[in-house]
């Protein structure tokens, strides 16, 4: 691998007027809008983004696991032609290096071996008494508080062919636990587009073997089981920050963090 290796950054989308800019806007400064790839899944009018590789993938029923091969598919297409790292997420997934130890996340990335990195996975909150994000604005500063959680520590920046499950929250082959890759996920952080997109999705067609799975049930489930979820996770409120939760439990495959700050470190990042 070079000194400064080649990373390009994927998602696929479905009318994401919200996530979809943001994406671009974070992984821009990552990568290289020039190495940023949208798989867009049908939307209309059709994704067009100056700069970006936009793949244009005909509409079909929503299908977790269509969407992993897809998505692994591509991964491992794009490390055959010449990228040497490969970061897989959704629309409202945003990793970043931890500034504190490298500069960049080329910088970070050159330092490691070839590899299946799995990212410290935070829940960004709504505490529920603030205004909705101006998503115009550093989103971290606006919610600084989140929750680490094993459904997001997701094995999402790769230099190895991948094969992801239903959901990407795991992988077929091995993955290092990372305290260096940090993911930011904002399903959670405001409320009202939290509601907003739960309608939207749970308006969808989804595919028979997704129902009958169970995959994507997040996306379906009605507002009053969501709002359960999302007061749960705000009664967990306790003092510290997650760099401490990190630091005695290193890697947390079965306990999730209180809600606690987000590092300061980070909320210039996003």
């Amino acid at each position: 691998m070079s000194n400064t290796p080649k990373i390009a950054a994927i998602t696929q989308c479905y009318q994401e007027d919200i996530m979809l800019p943001l994406w671009v806007s974070h992984y821009s400064k990552l990568v290289g809008r020039q190495n940023l790839w949208v798989i867009d899944h049908g939307s209309s009018p059709p994704v067009t983004l100056e700069g970006v590789n936009v793949i244009n993938s005909p509409r079909s029923a929503c299908d977790d696991e269509e969407k992993a091969h897809t998505l692994s598919t591509w991964h491992n297409k794009l490390l055959s032609n010449g990228y040497d790292w490969v970061i897989s997420t959704d629309t409202d997934e945003f990793i970043t290096h931890n500034p504190s130890h490298y500069e960049t996340l080329a910088d970070y990335l050159s330092h490691c071996p070839s590899s299946i990195r799995r990212c410290v996975g935070v829940e960004v909150l709504d505490p529920g008494d603030v205004p909705p994000i101006n998503w115009e604005k550093p989103i971290l500063q606006q919610r600084p508080c989140g929750i680490i959680t094993k459904w997001s520590c997701k094995p999402a920046v790769s230099a190895l062919p991948t094969s992801w499950l239903p959901g990407q929250h795991d992988a077929m082959q091995d993955s290092i636990f990372d305290h260096n890759l940090w993911l930011f996920h904002l399903k959670y952080a405001d409320e009202t587009h939290l509601f907003q997109r739960l309608a939207f999705t749970r308006s969808l067609v989804w595919s028979e073997g997704s129902l009958a799975s169970g995959h994507g049930s997040s996306h379906r489930v009605p507002d009053i089981a969501m709002q359960h979820h999302l007061n749960r996770y705000r009664s967990r409120k306790a003092e510290g920050n997650l760099s401490t939760f990190l630091a005695s439990n290193p890697d947390p495959k079965e306990v999730d963090s209180p809600l606690l700050d987000i590092p300061e470190v980070f909320q210039s990042l996003l």
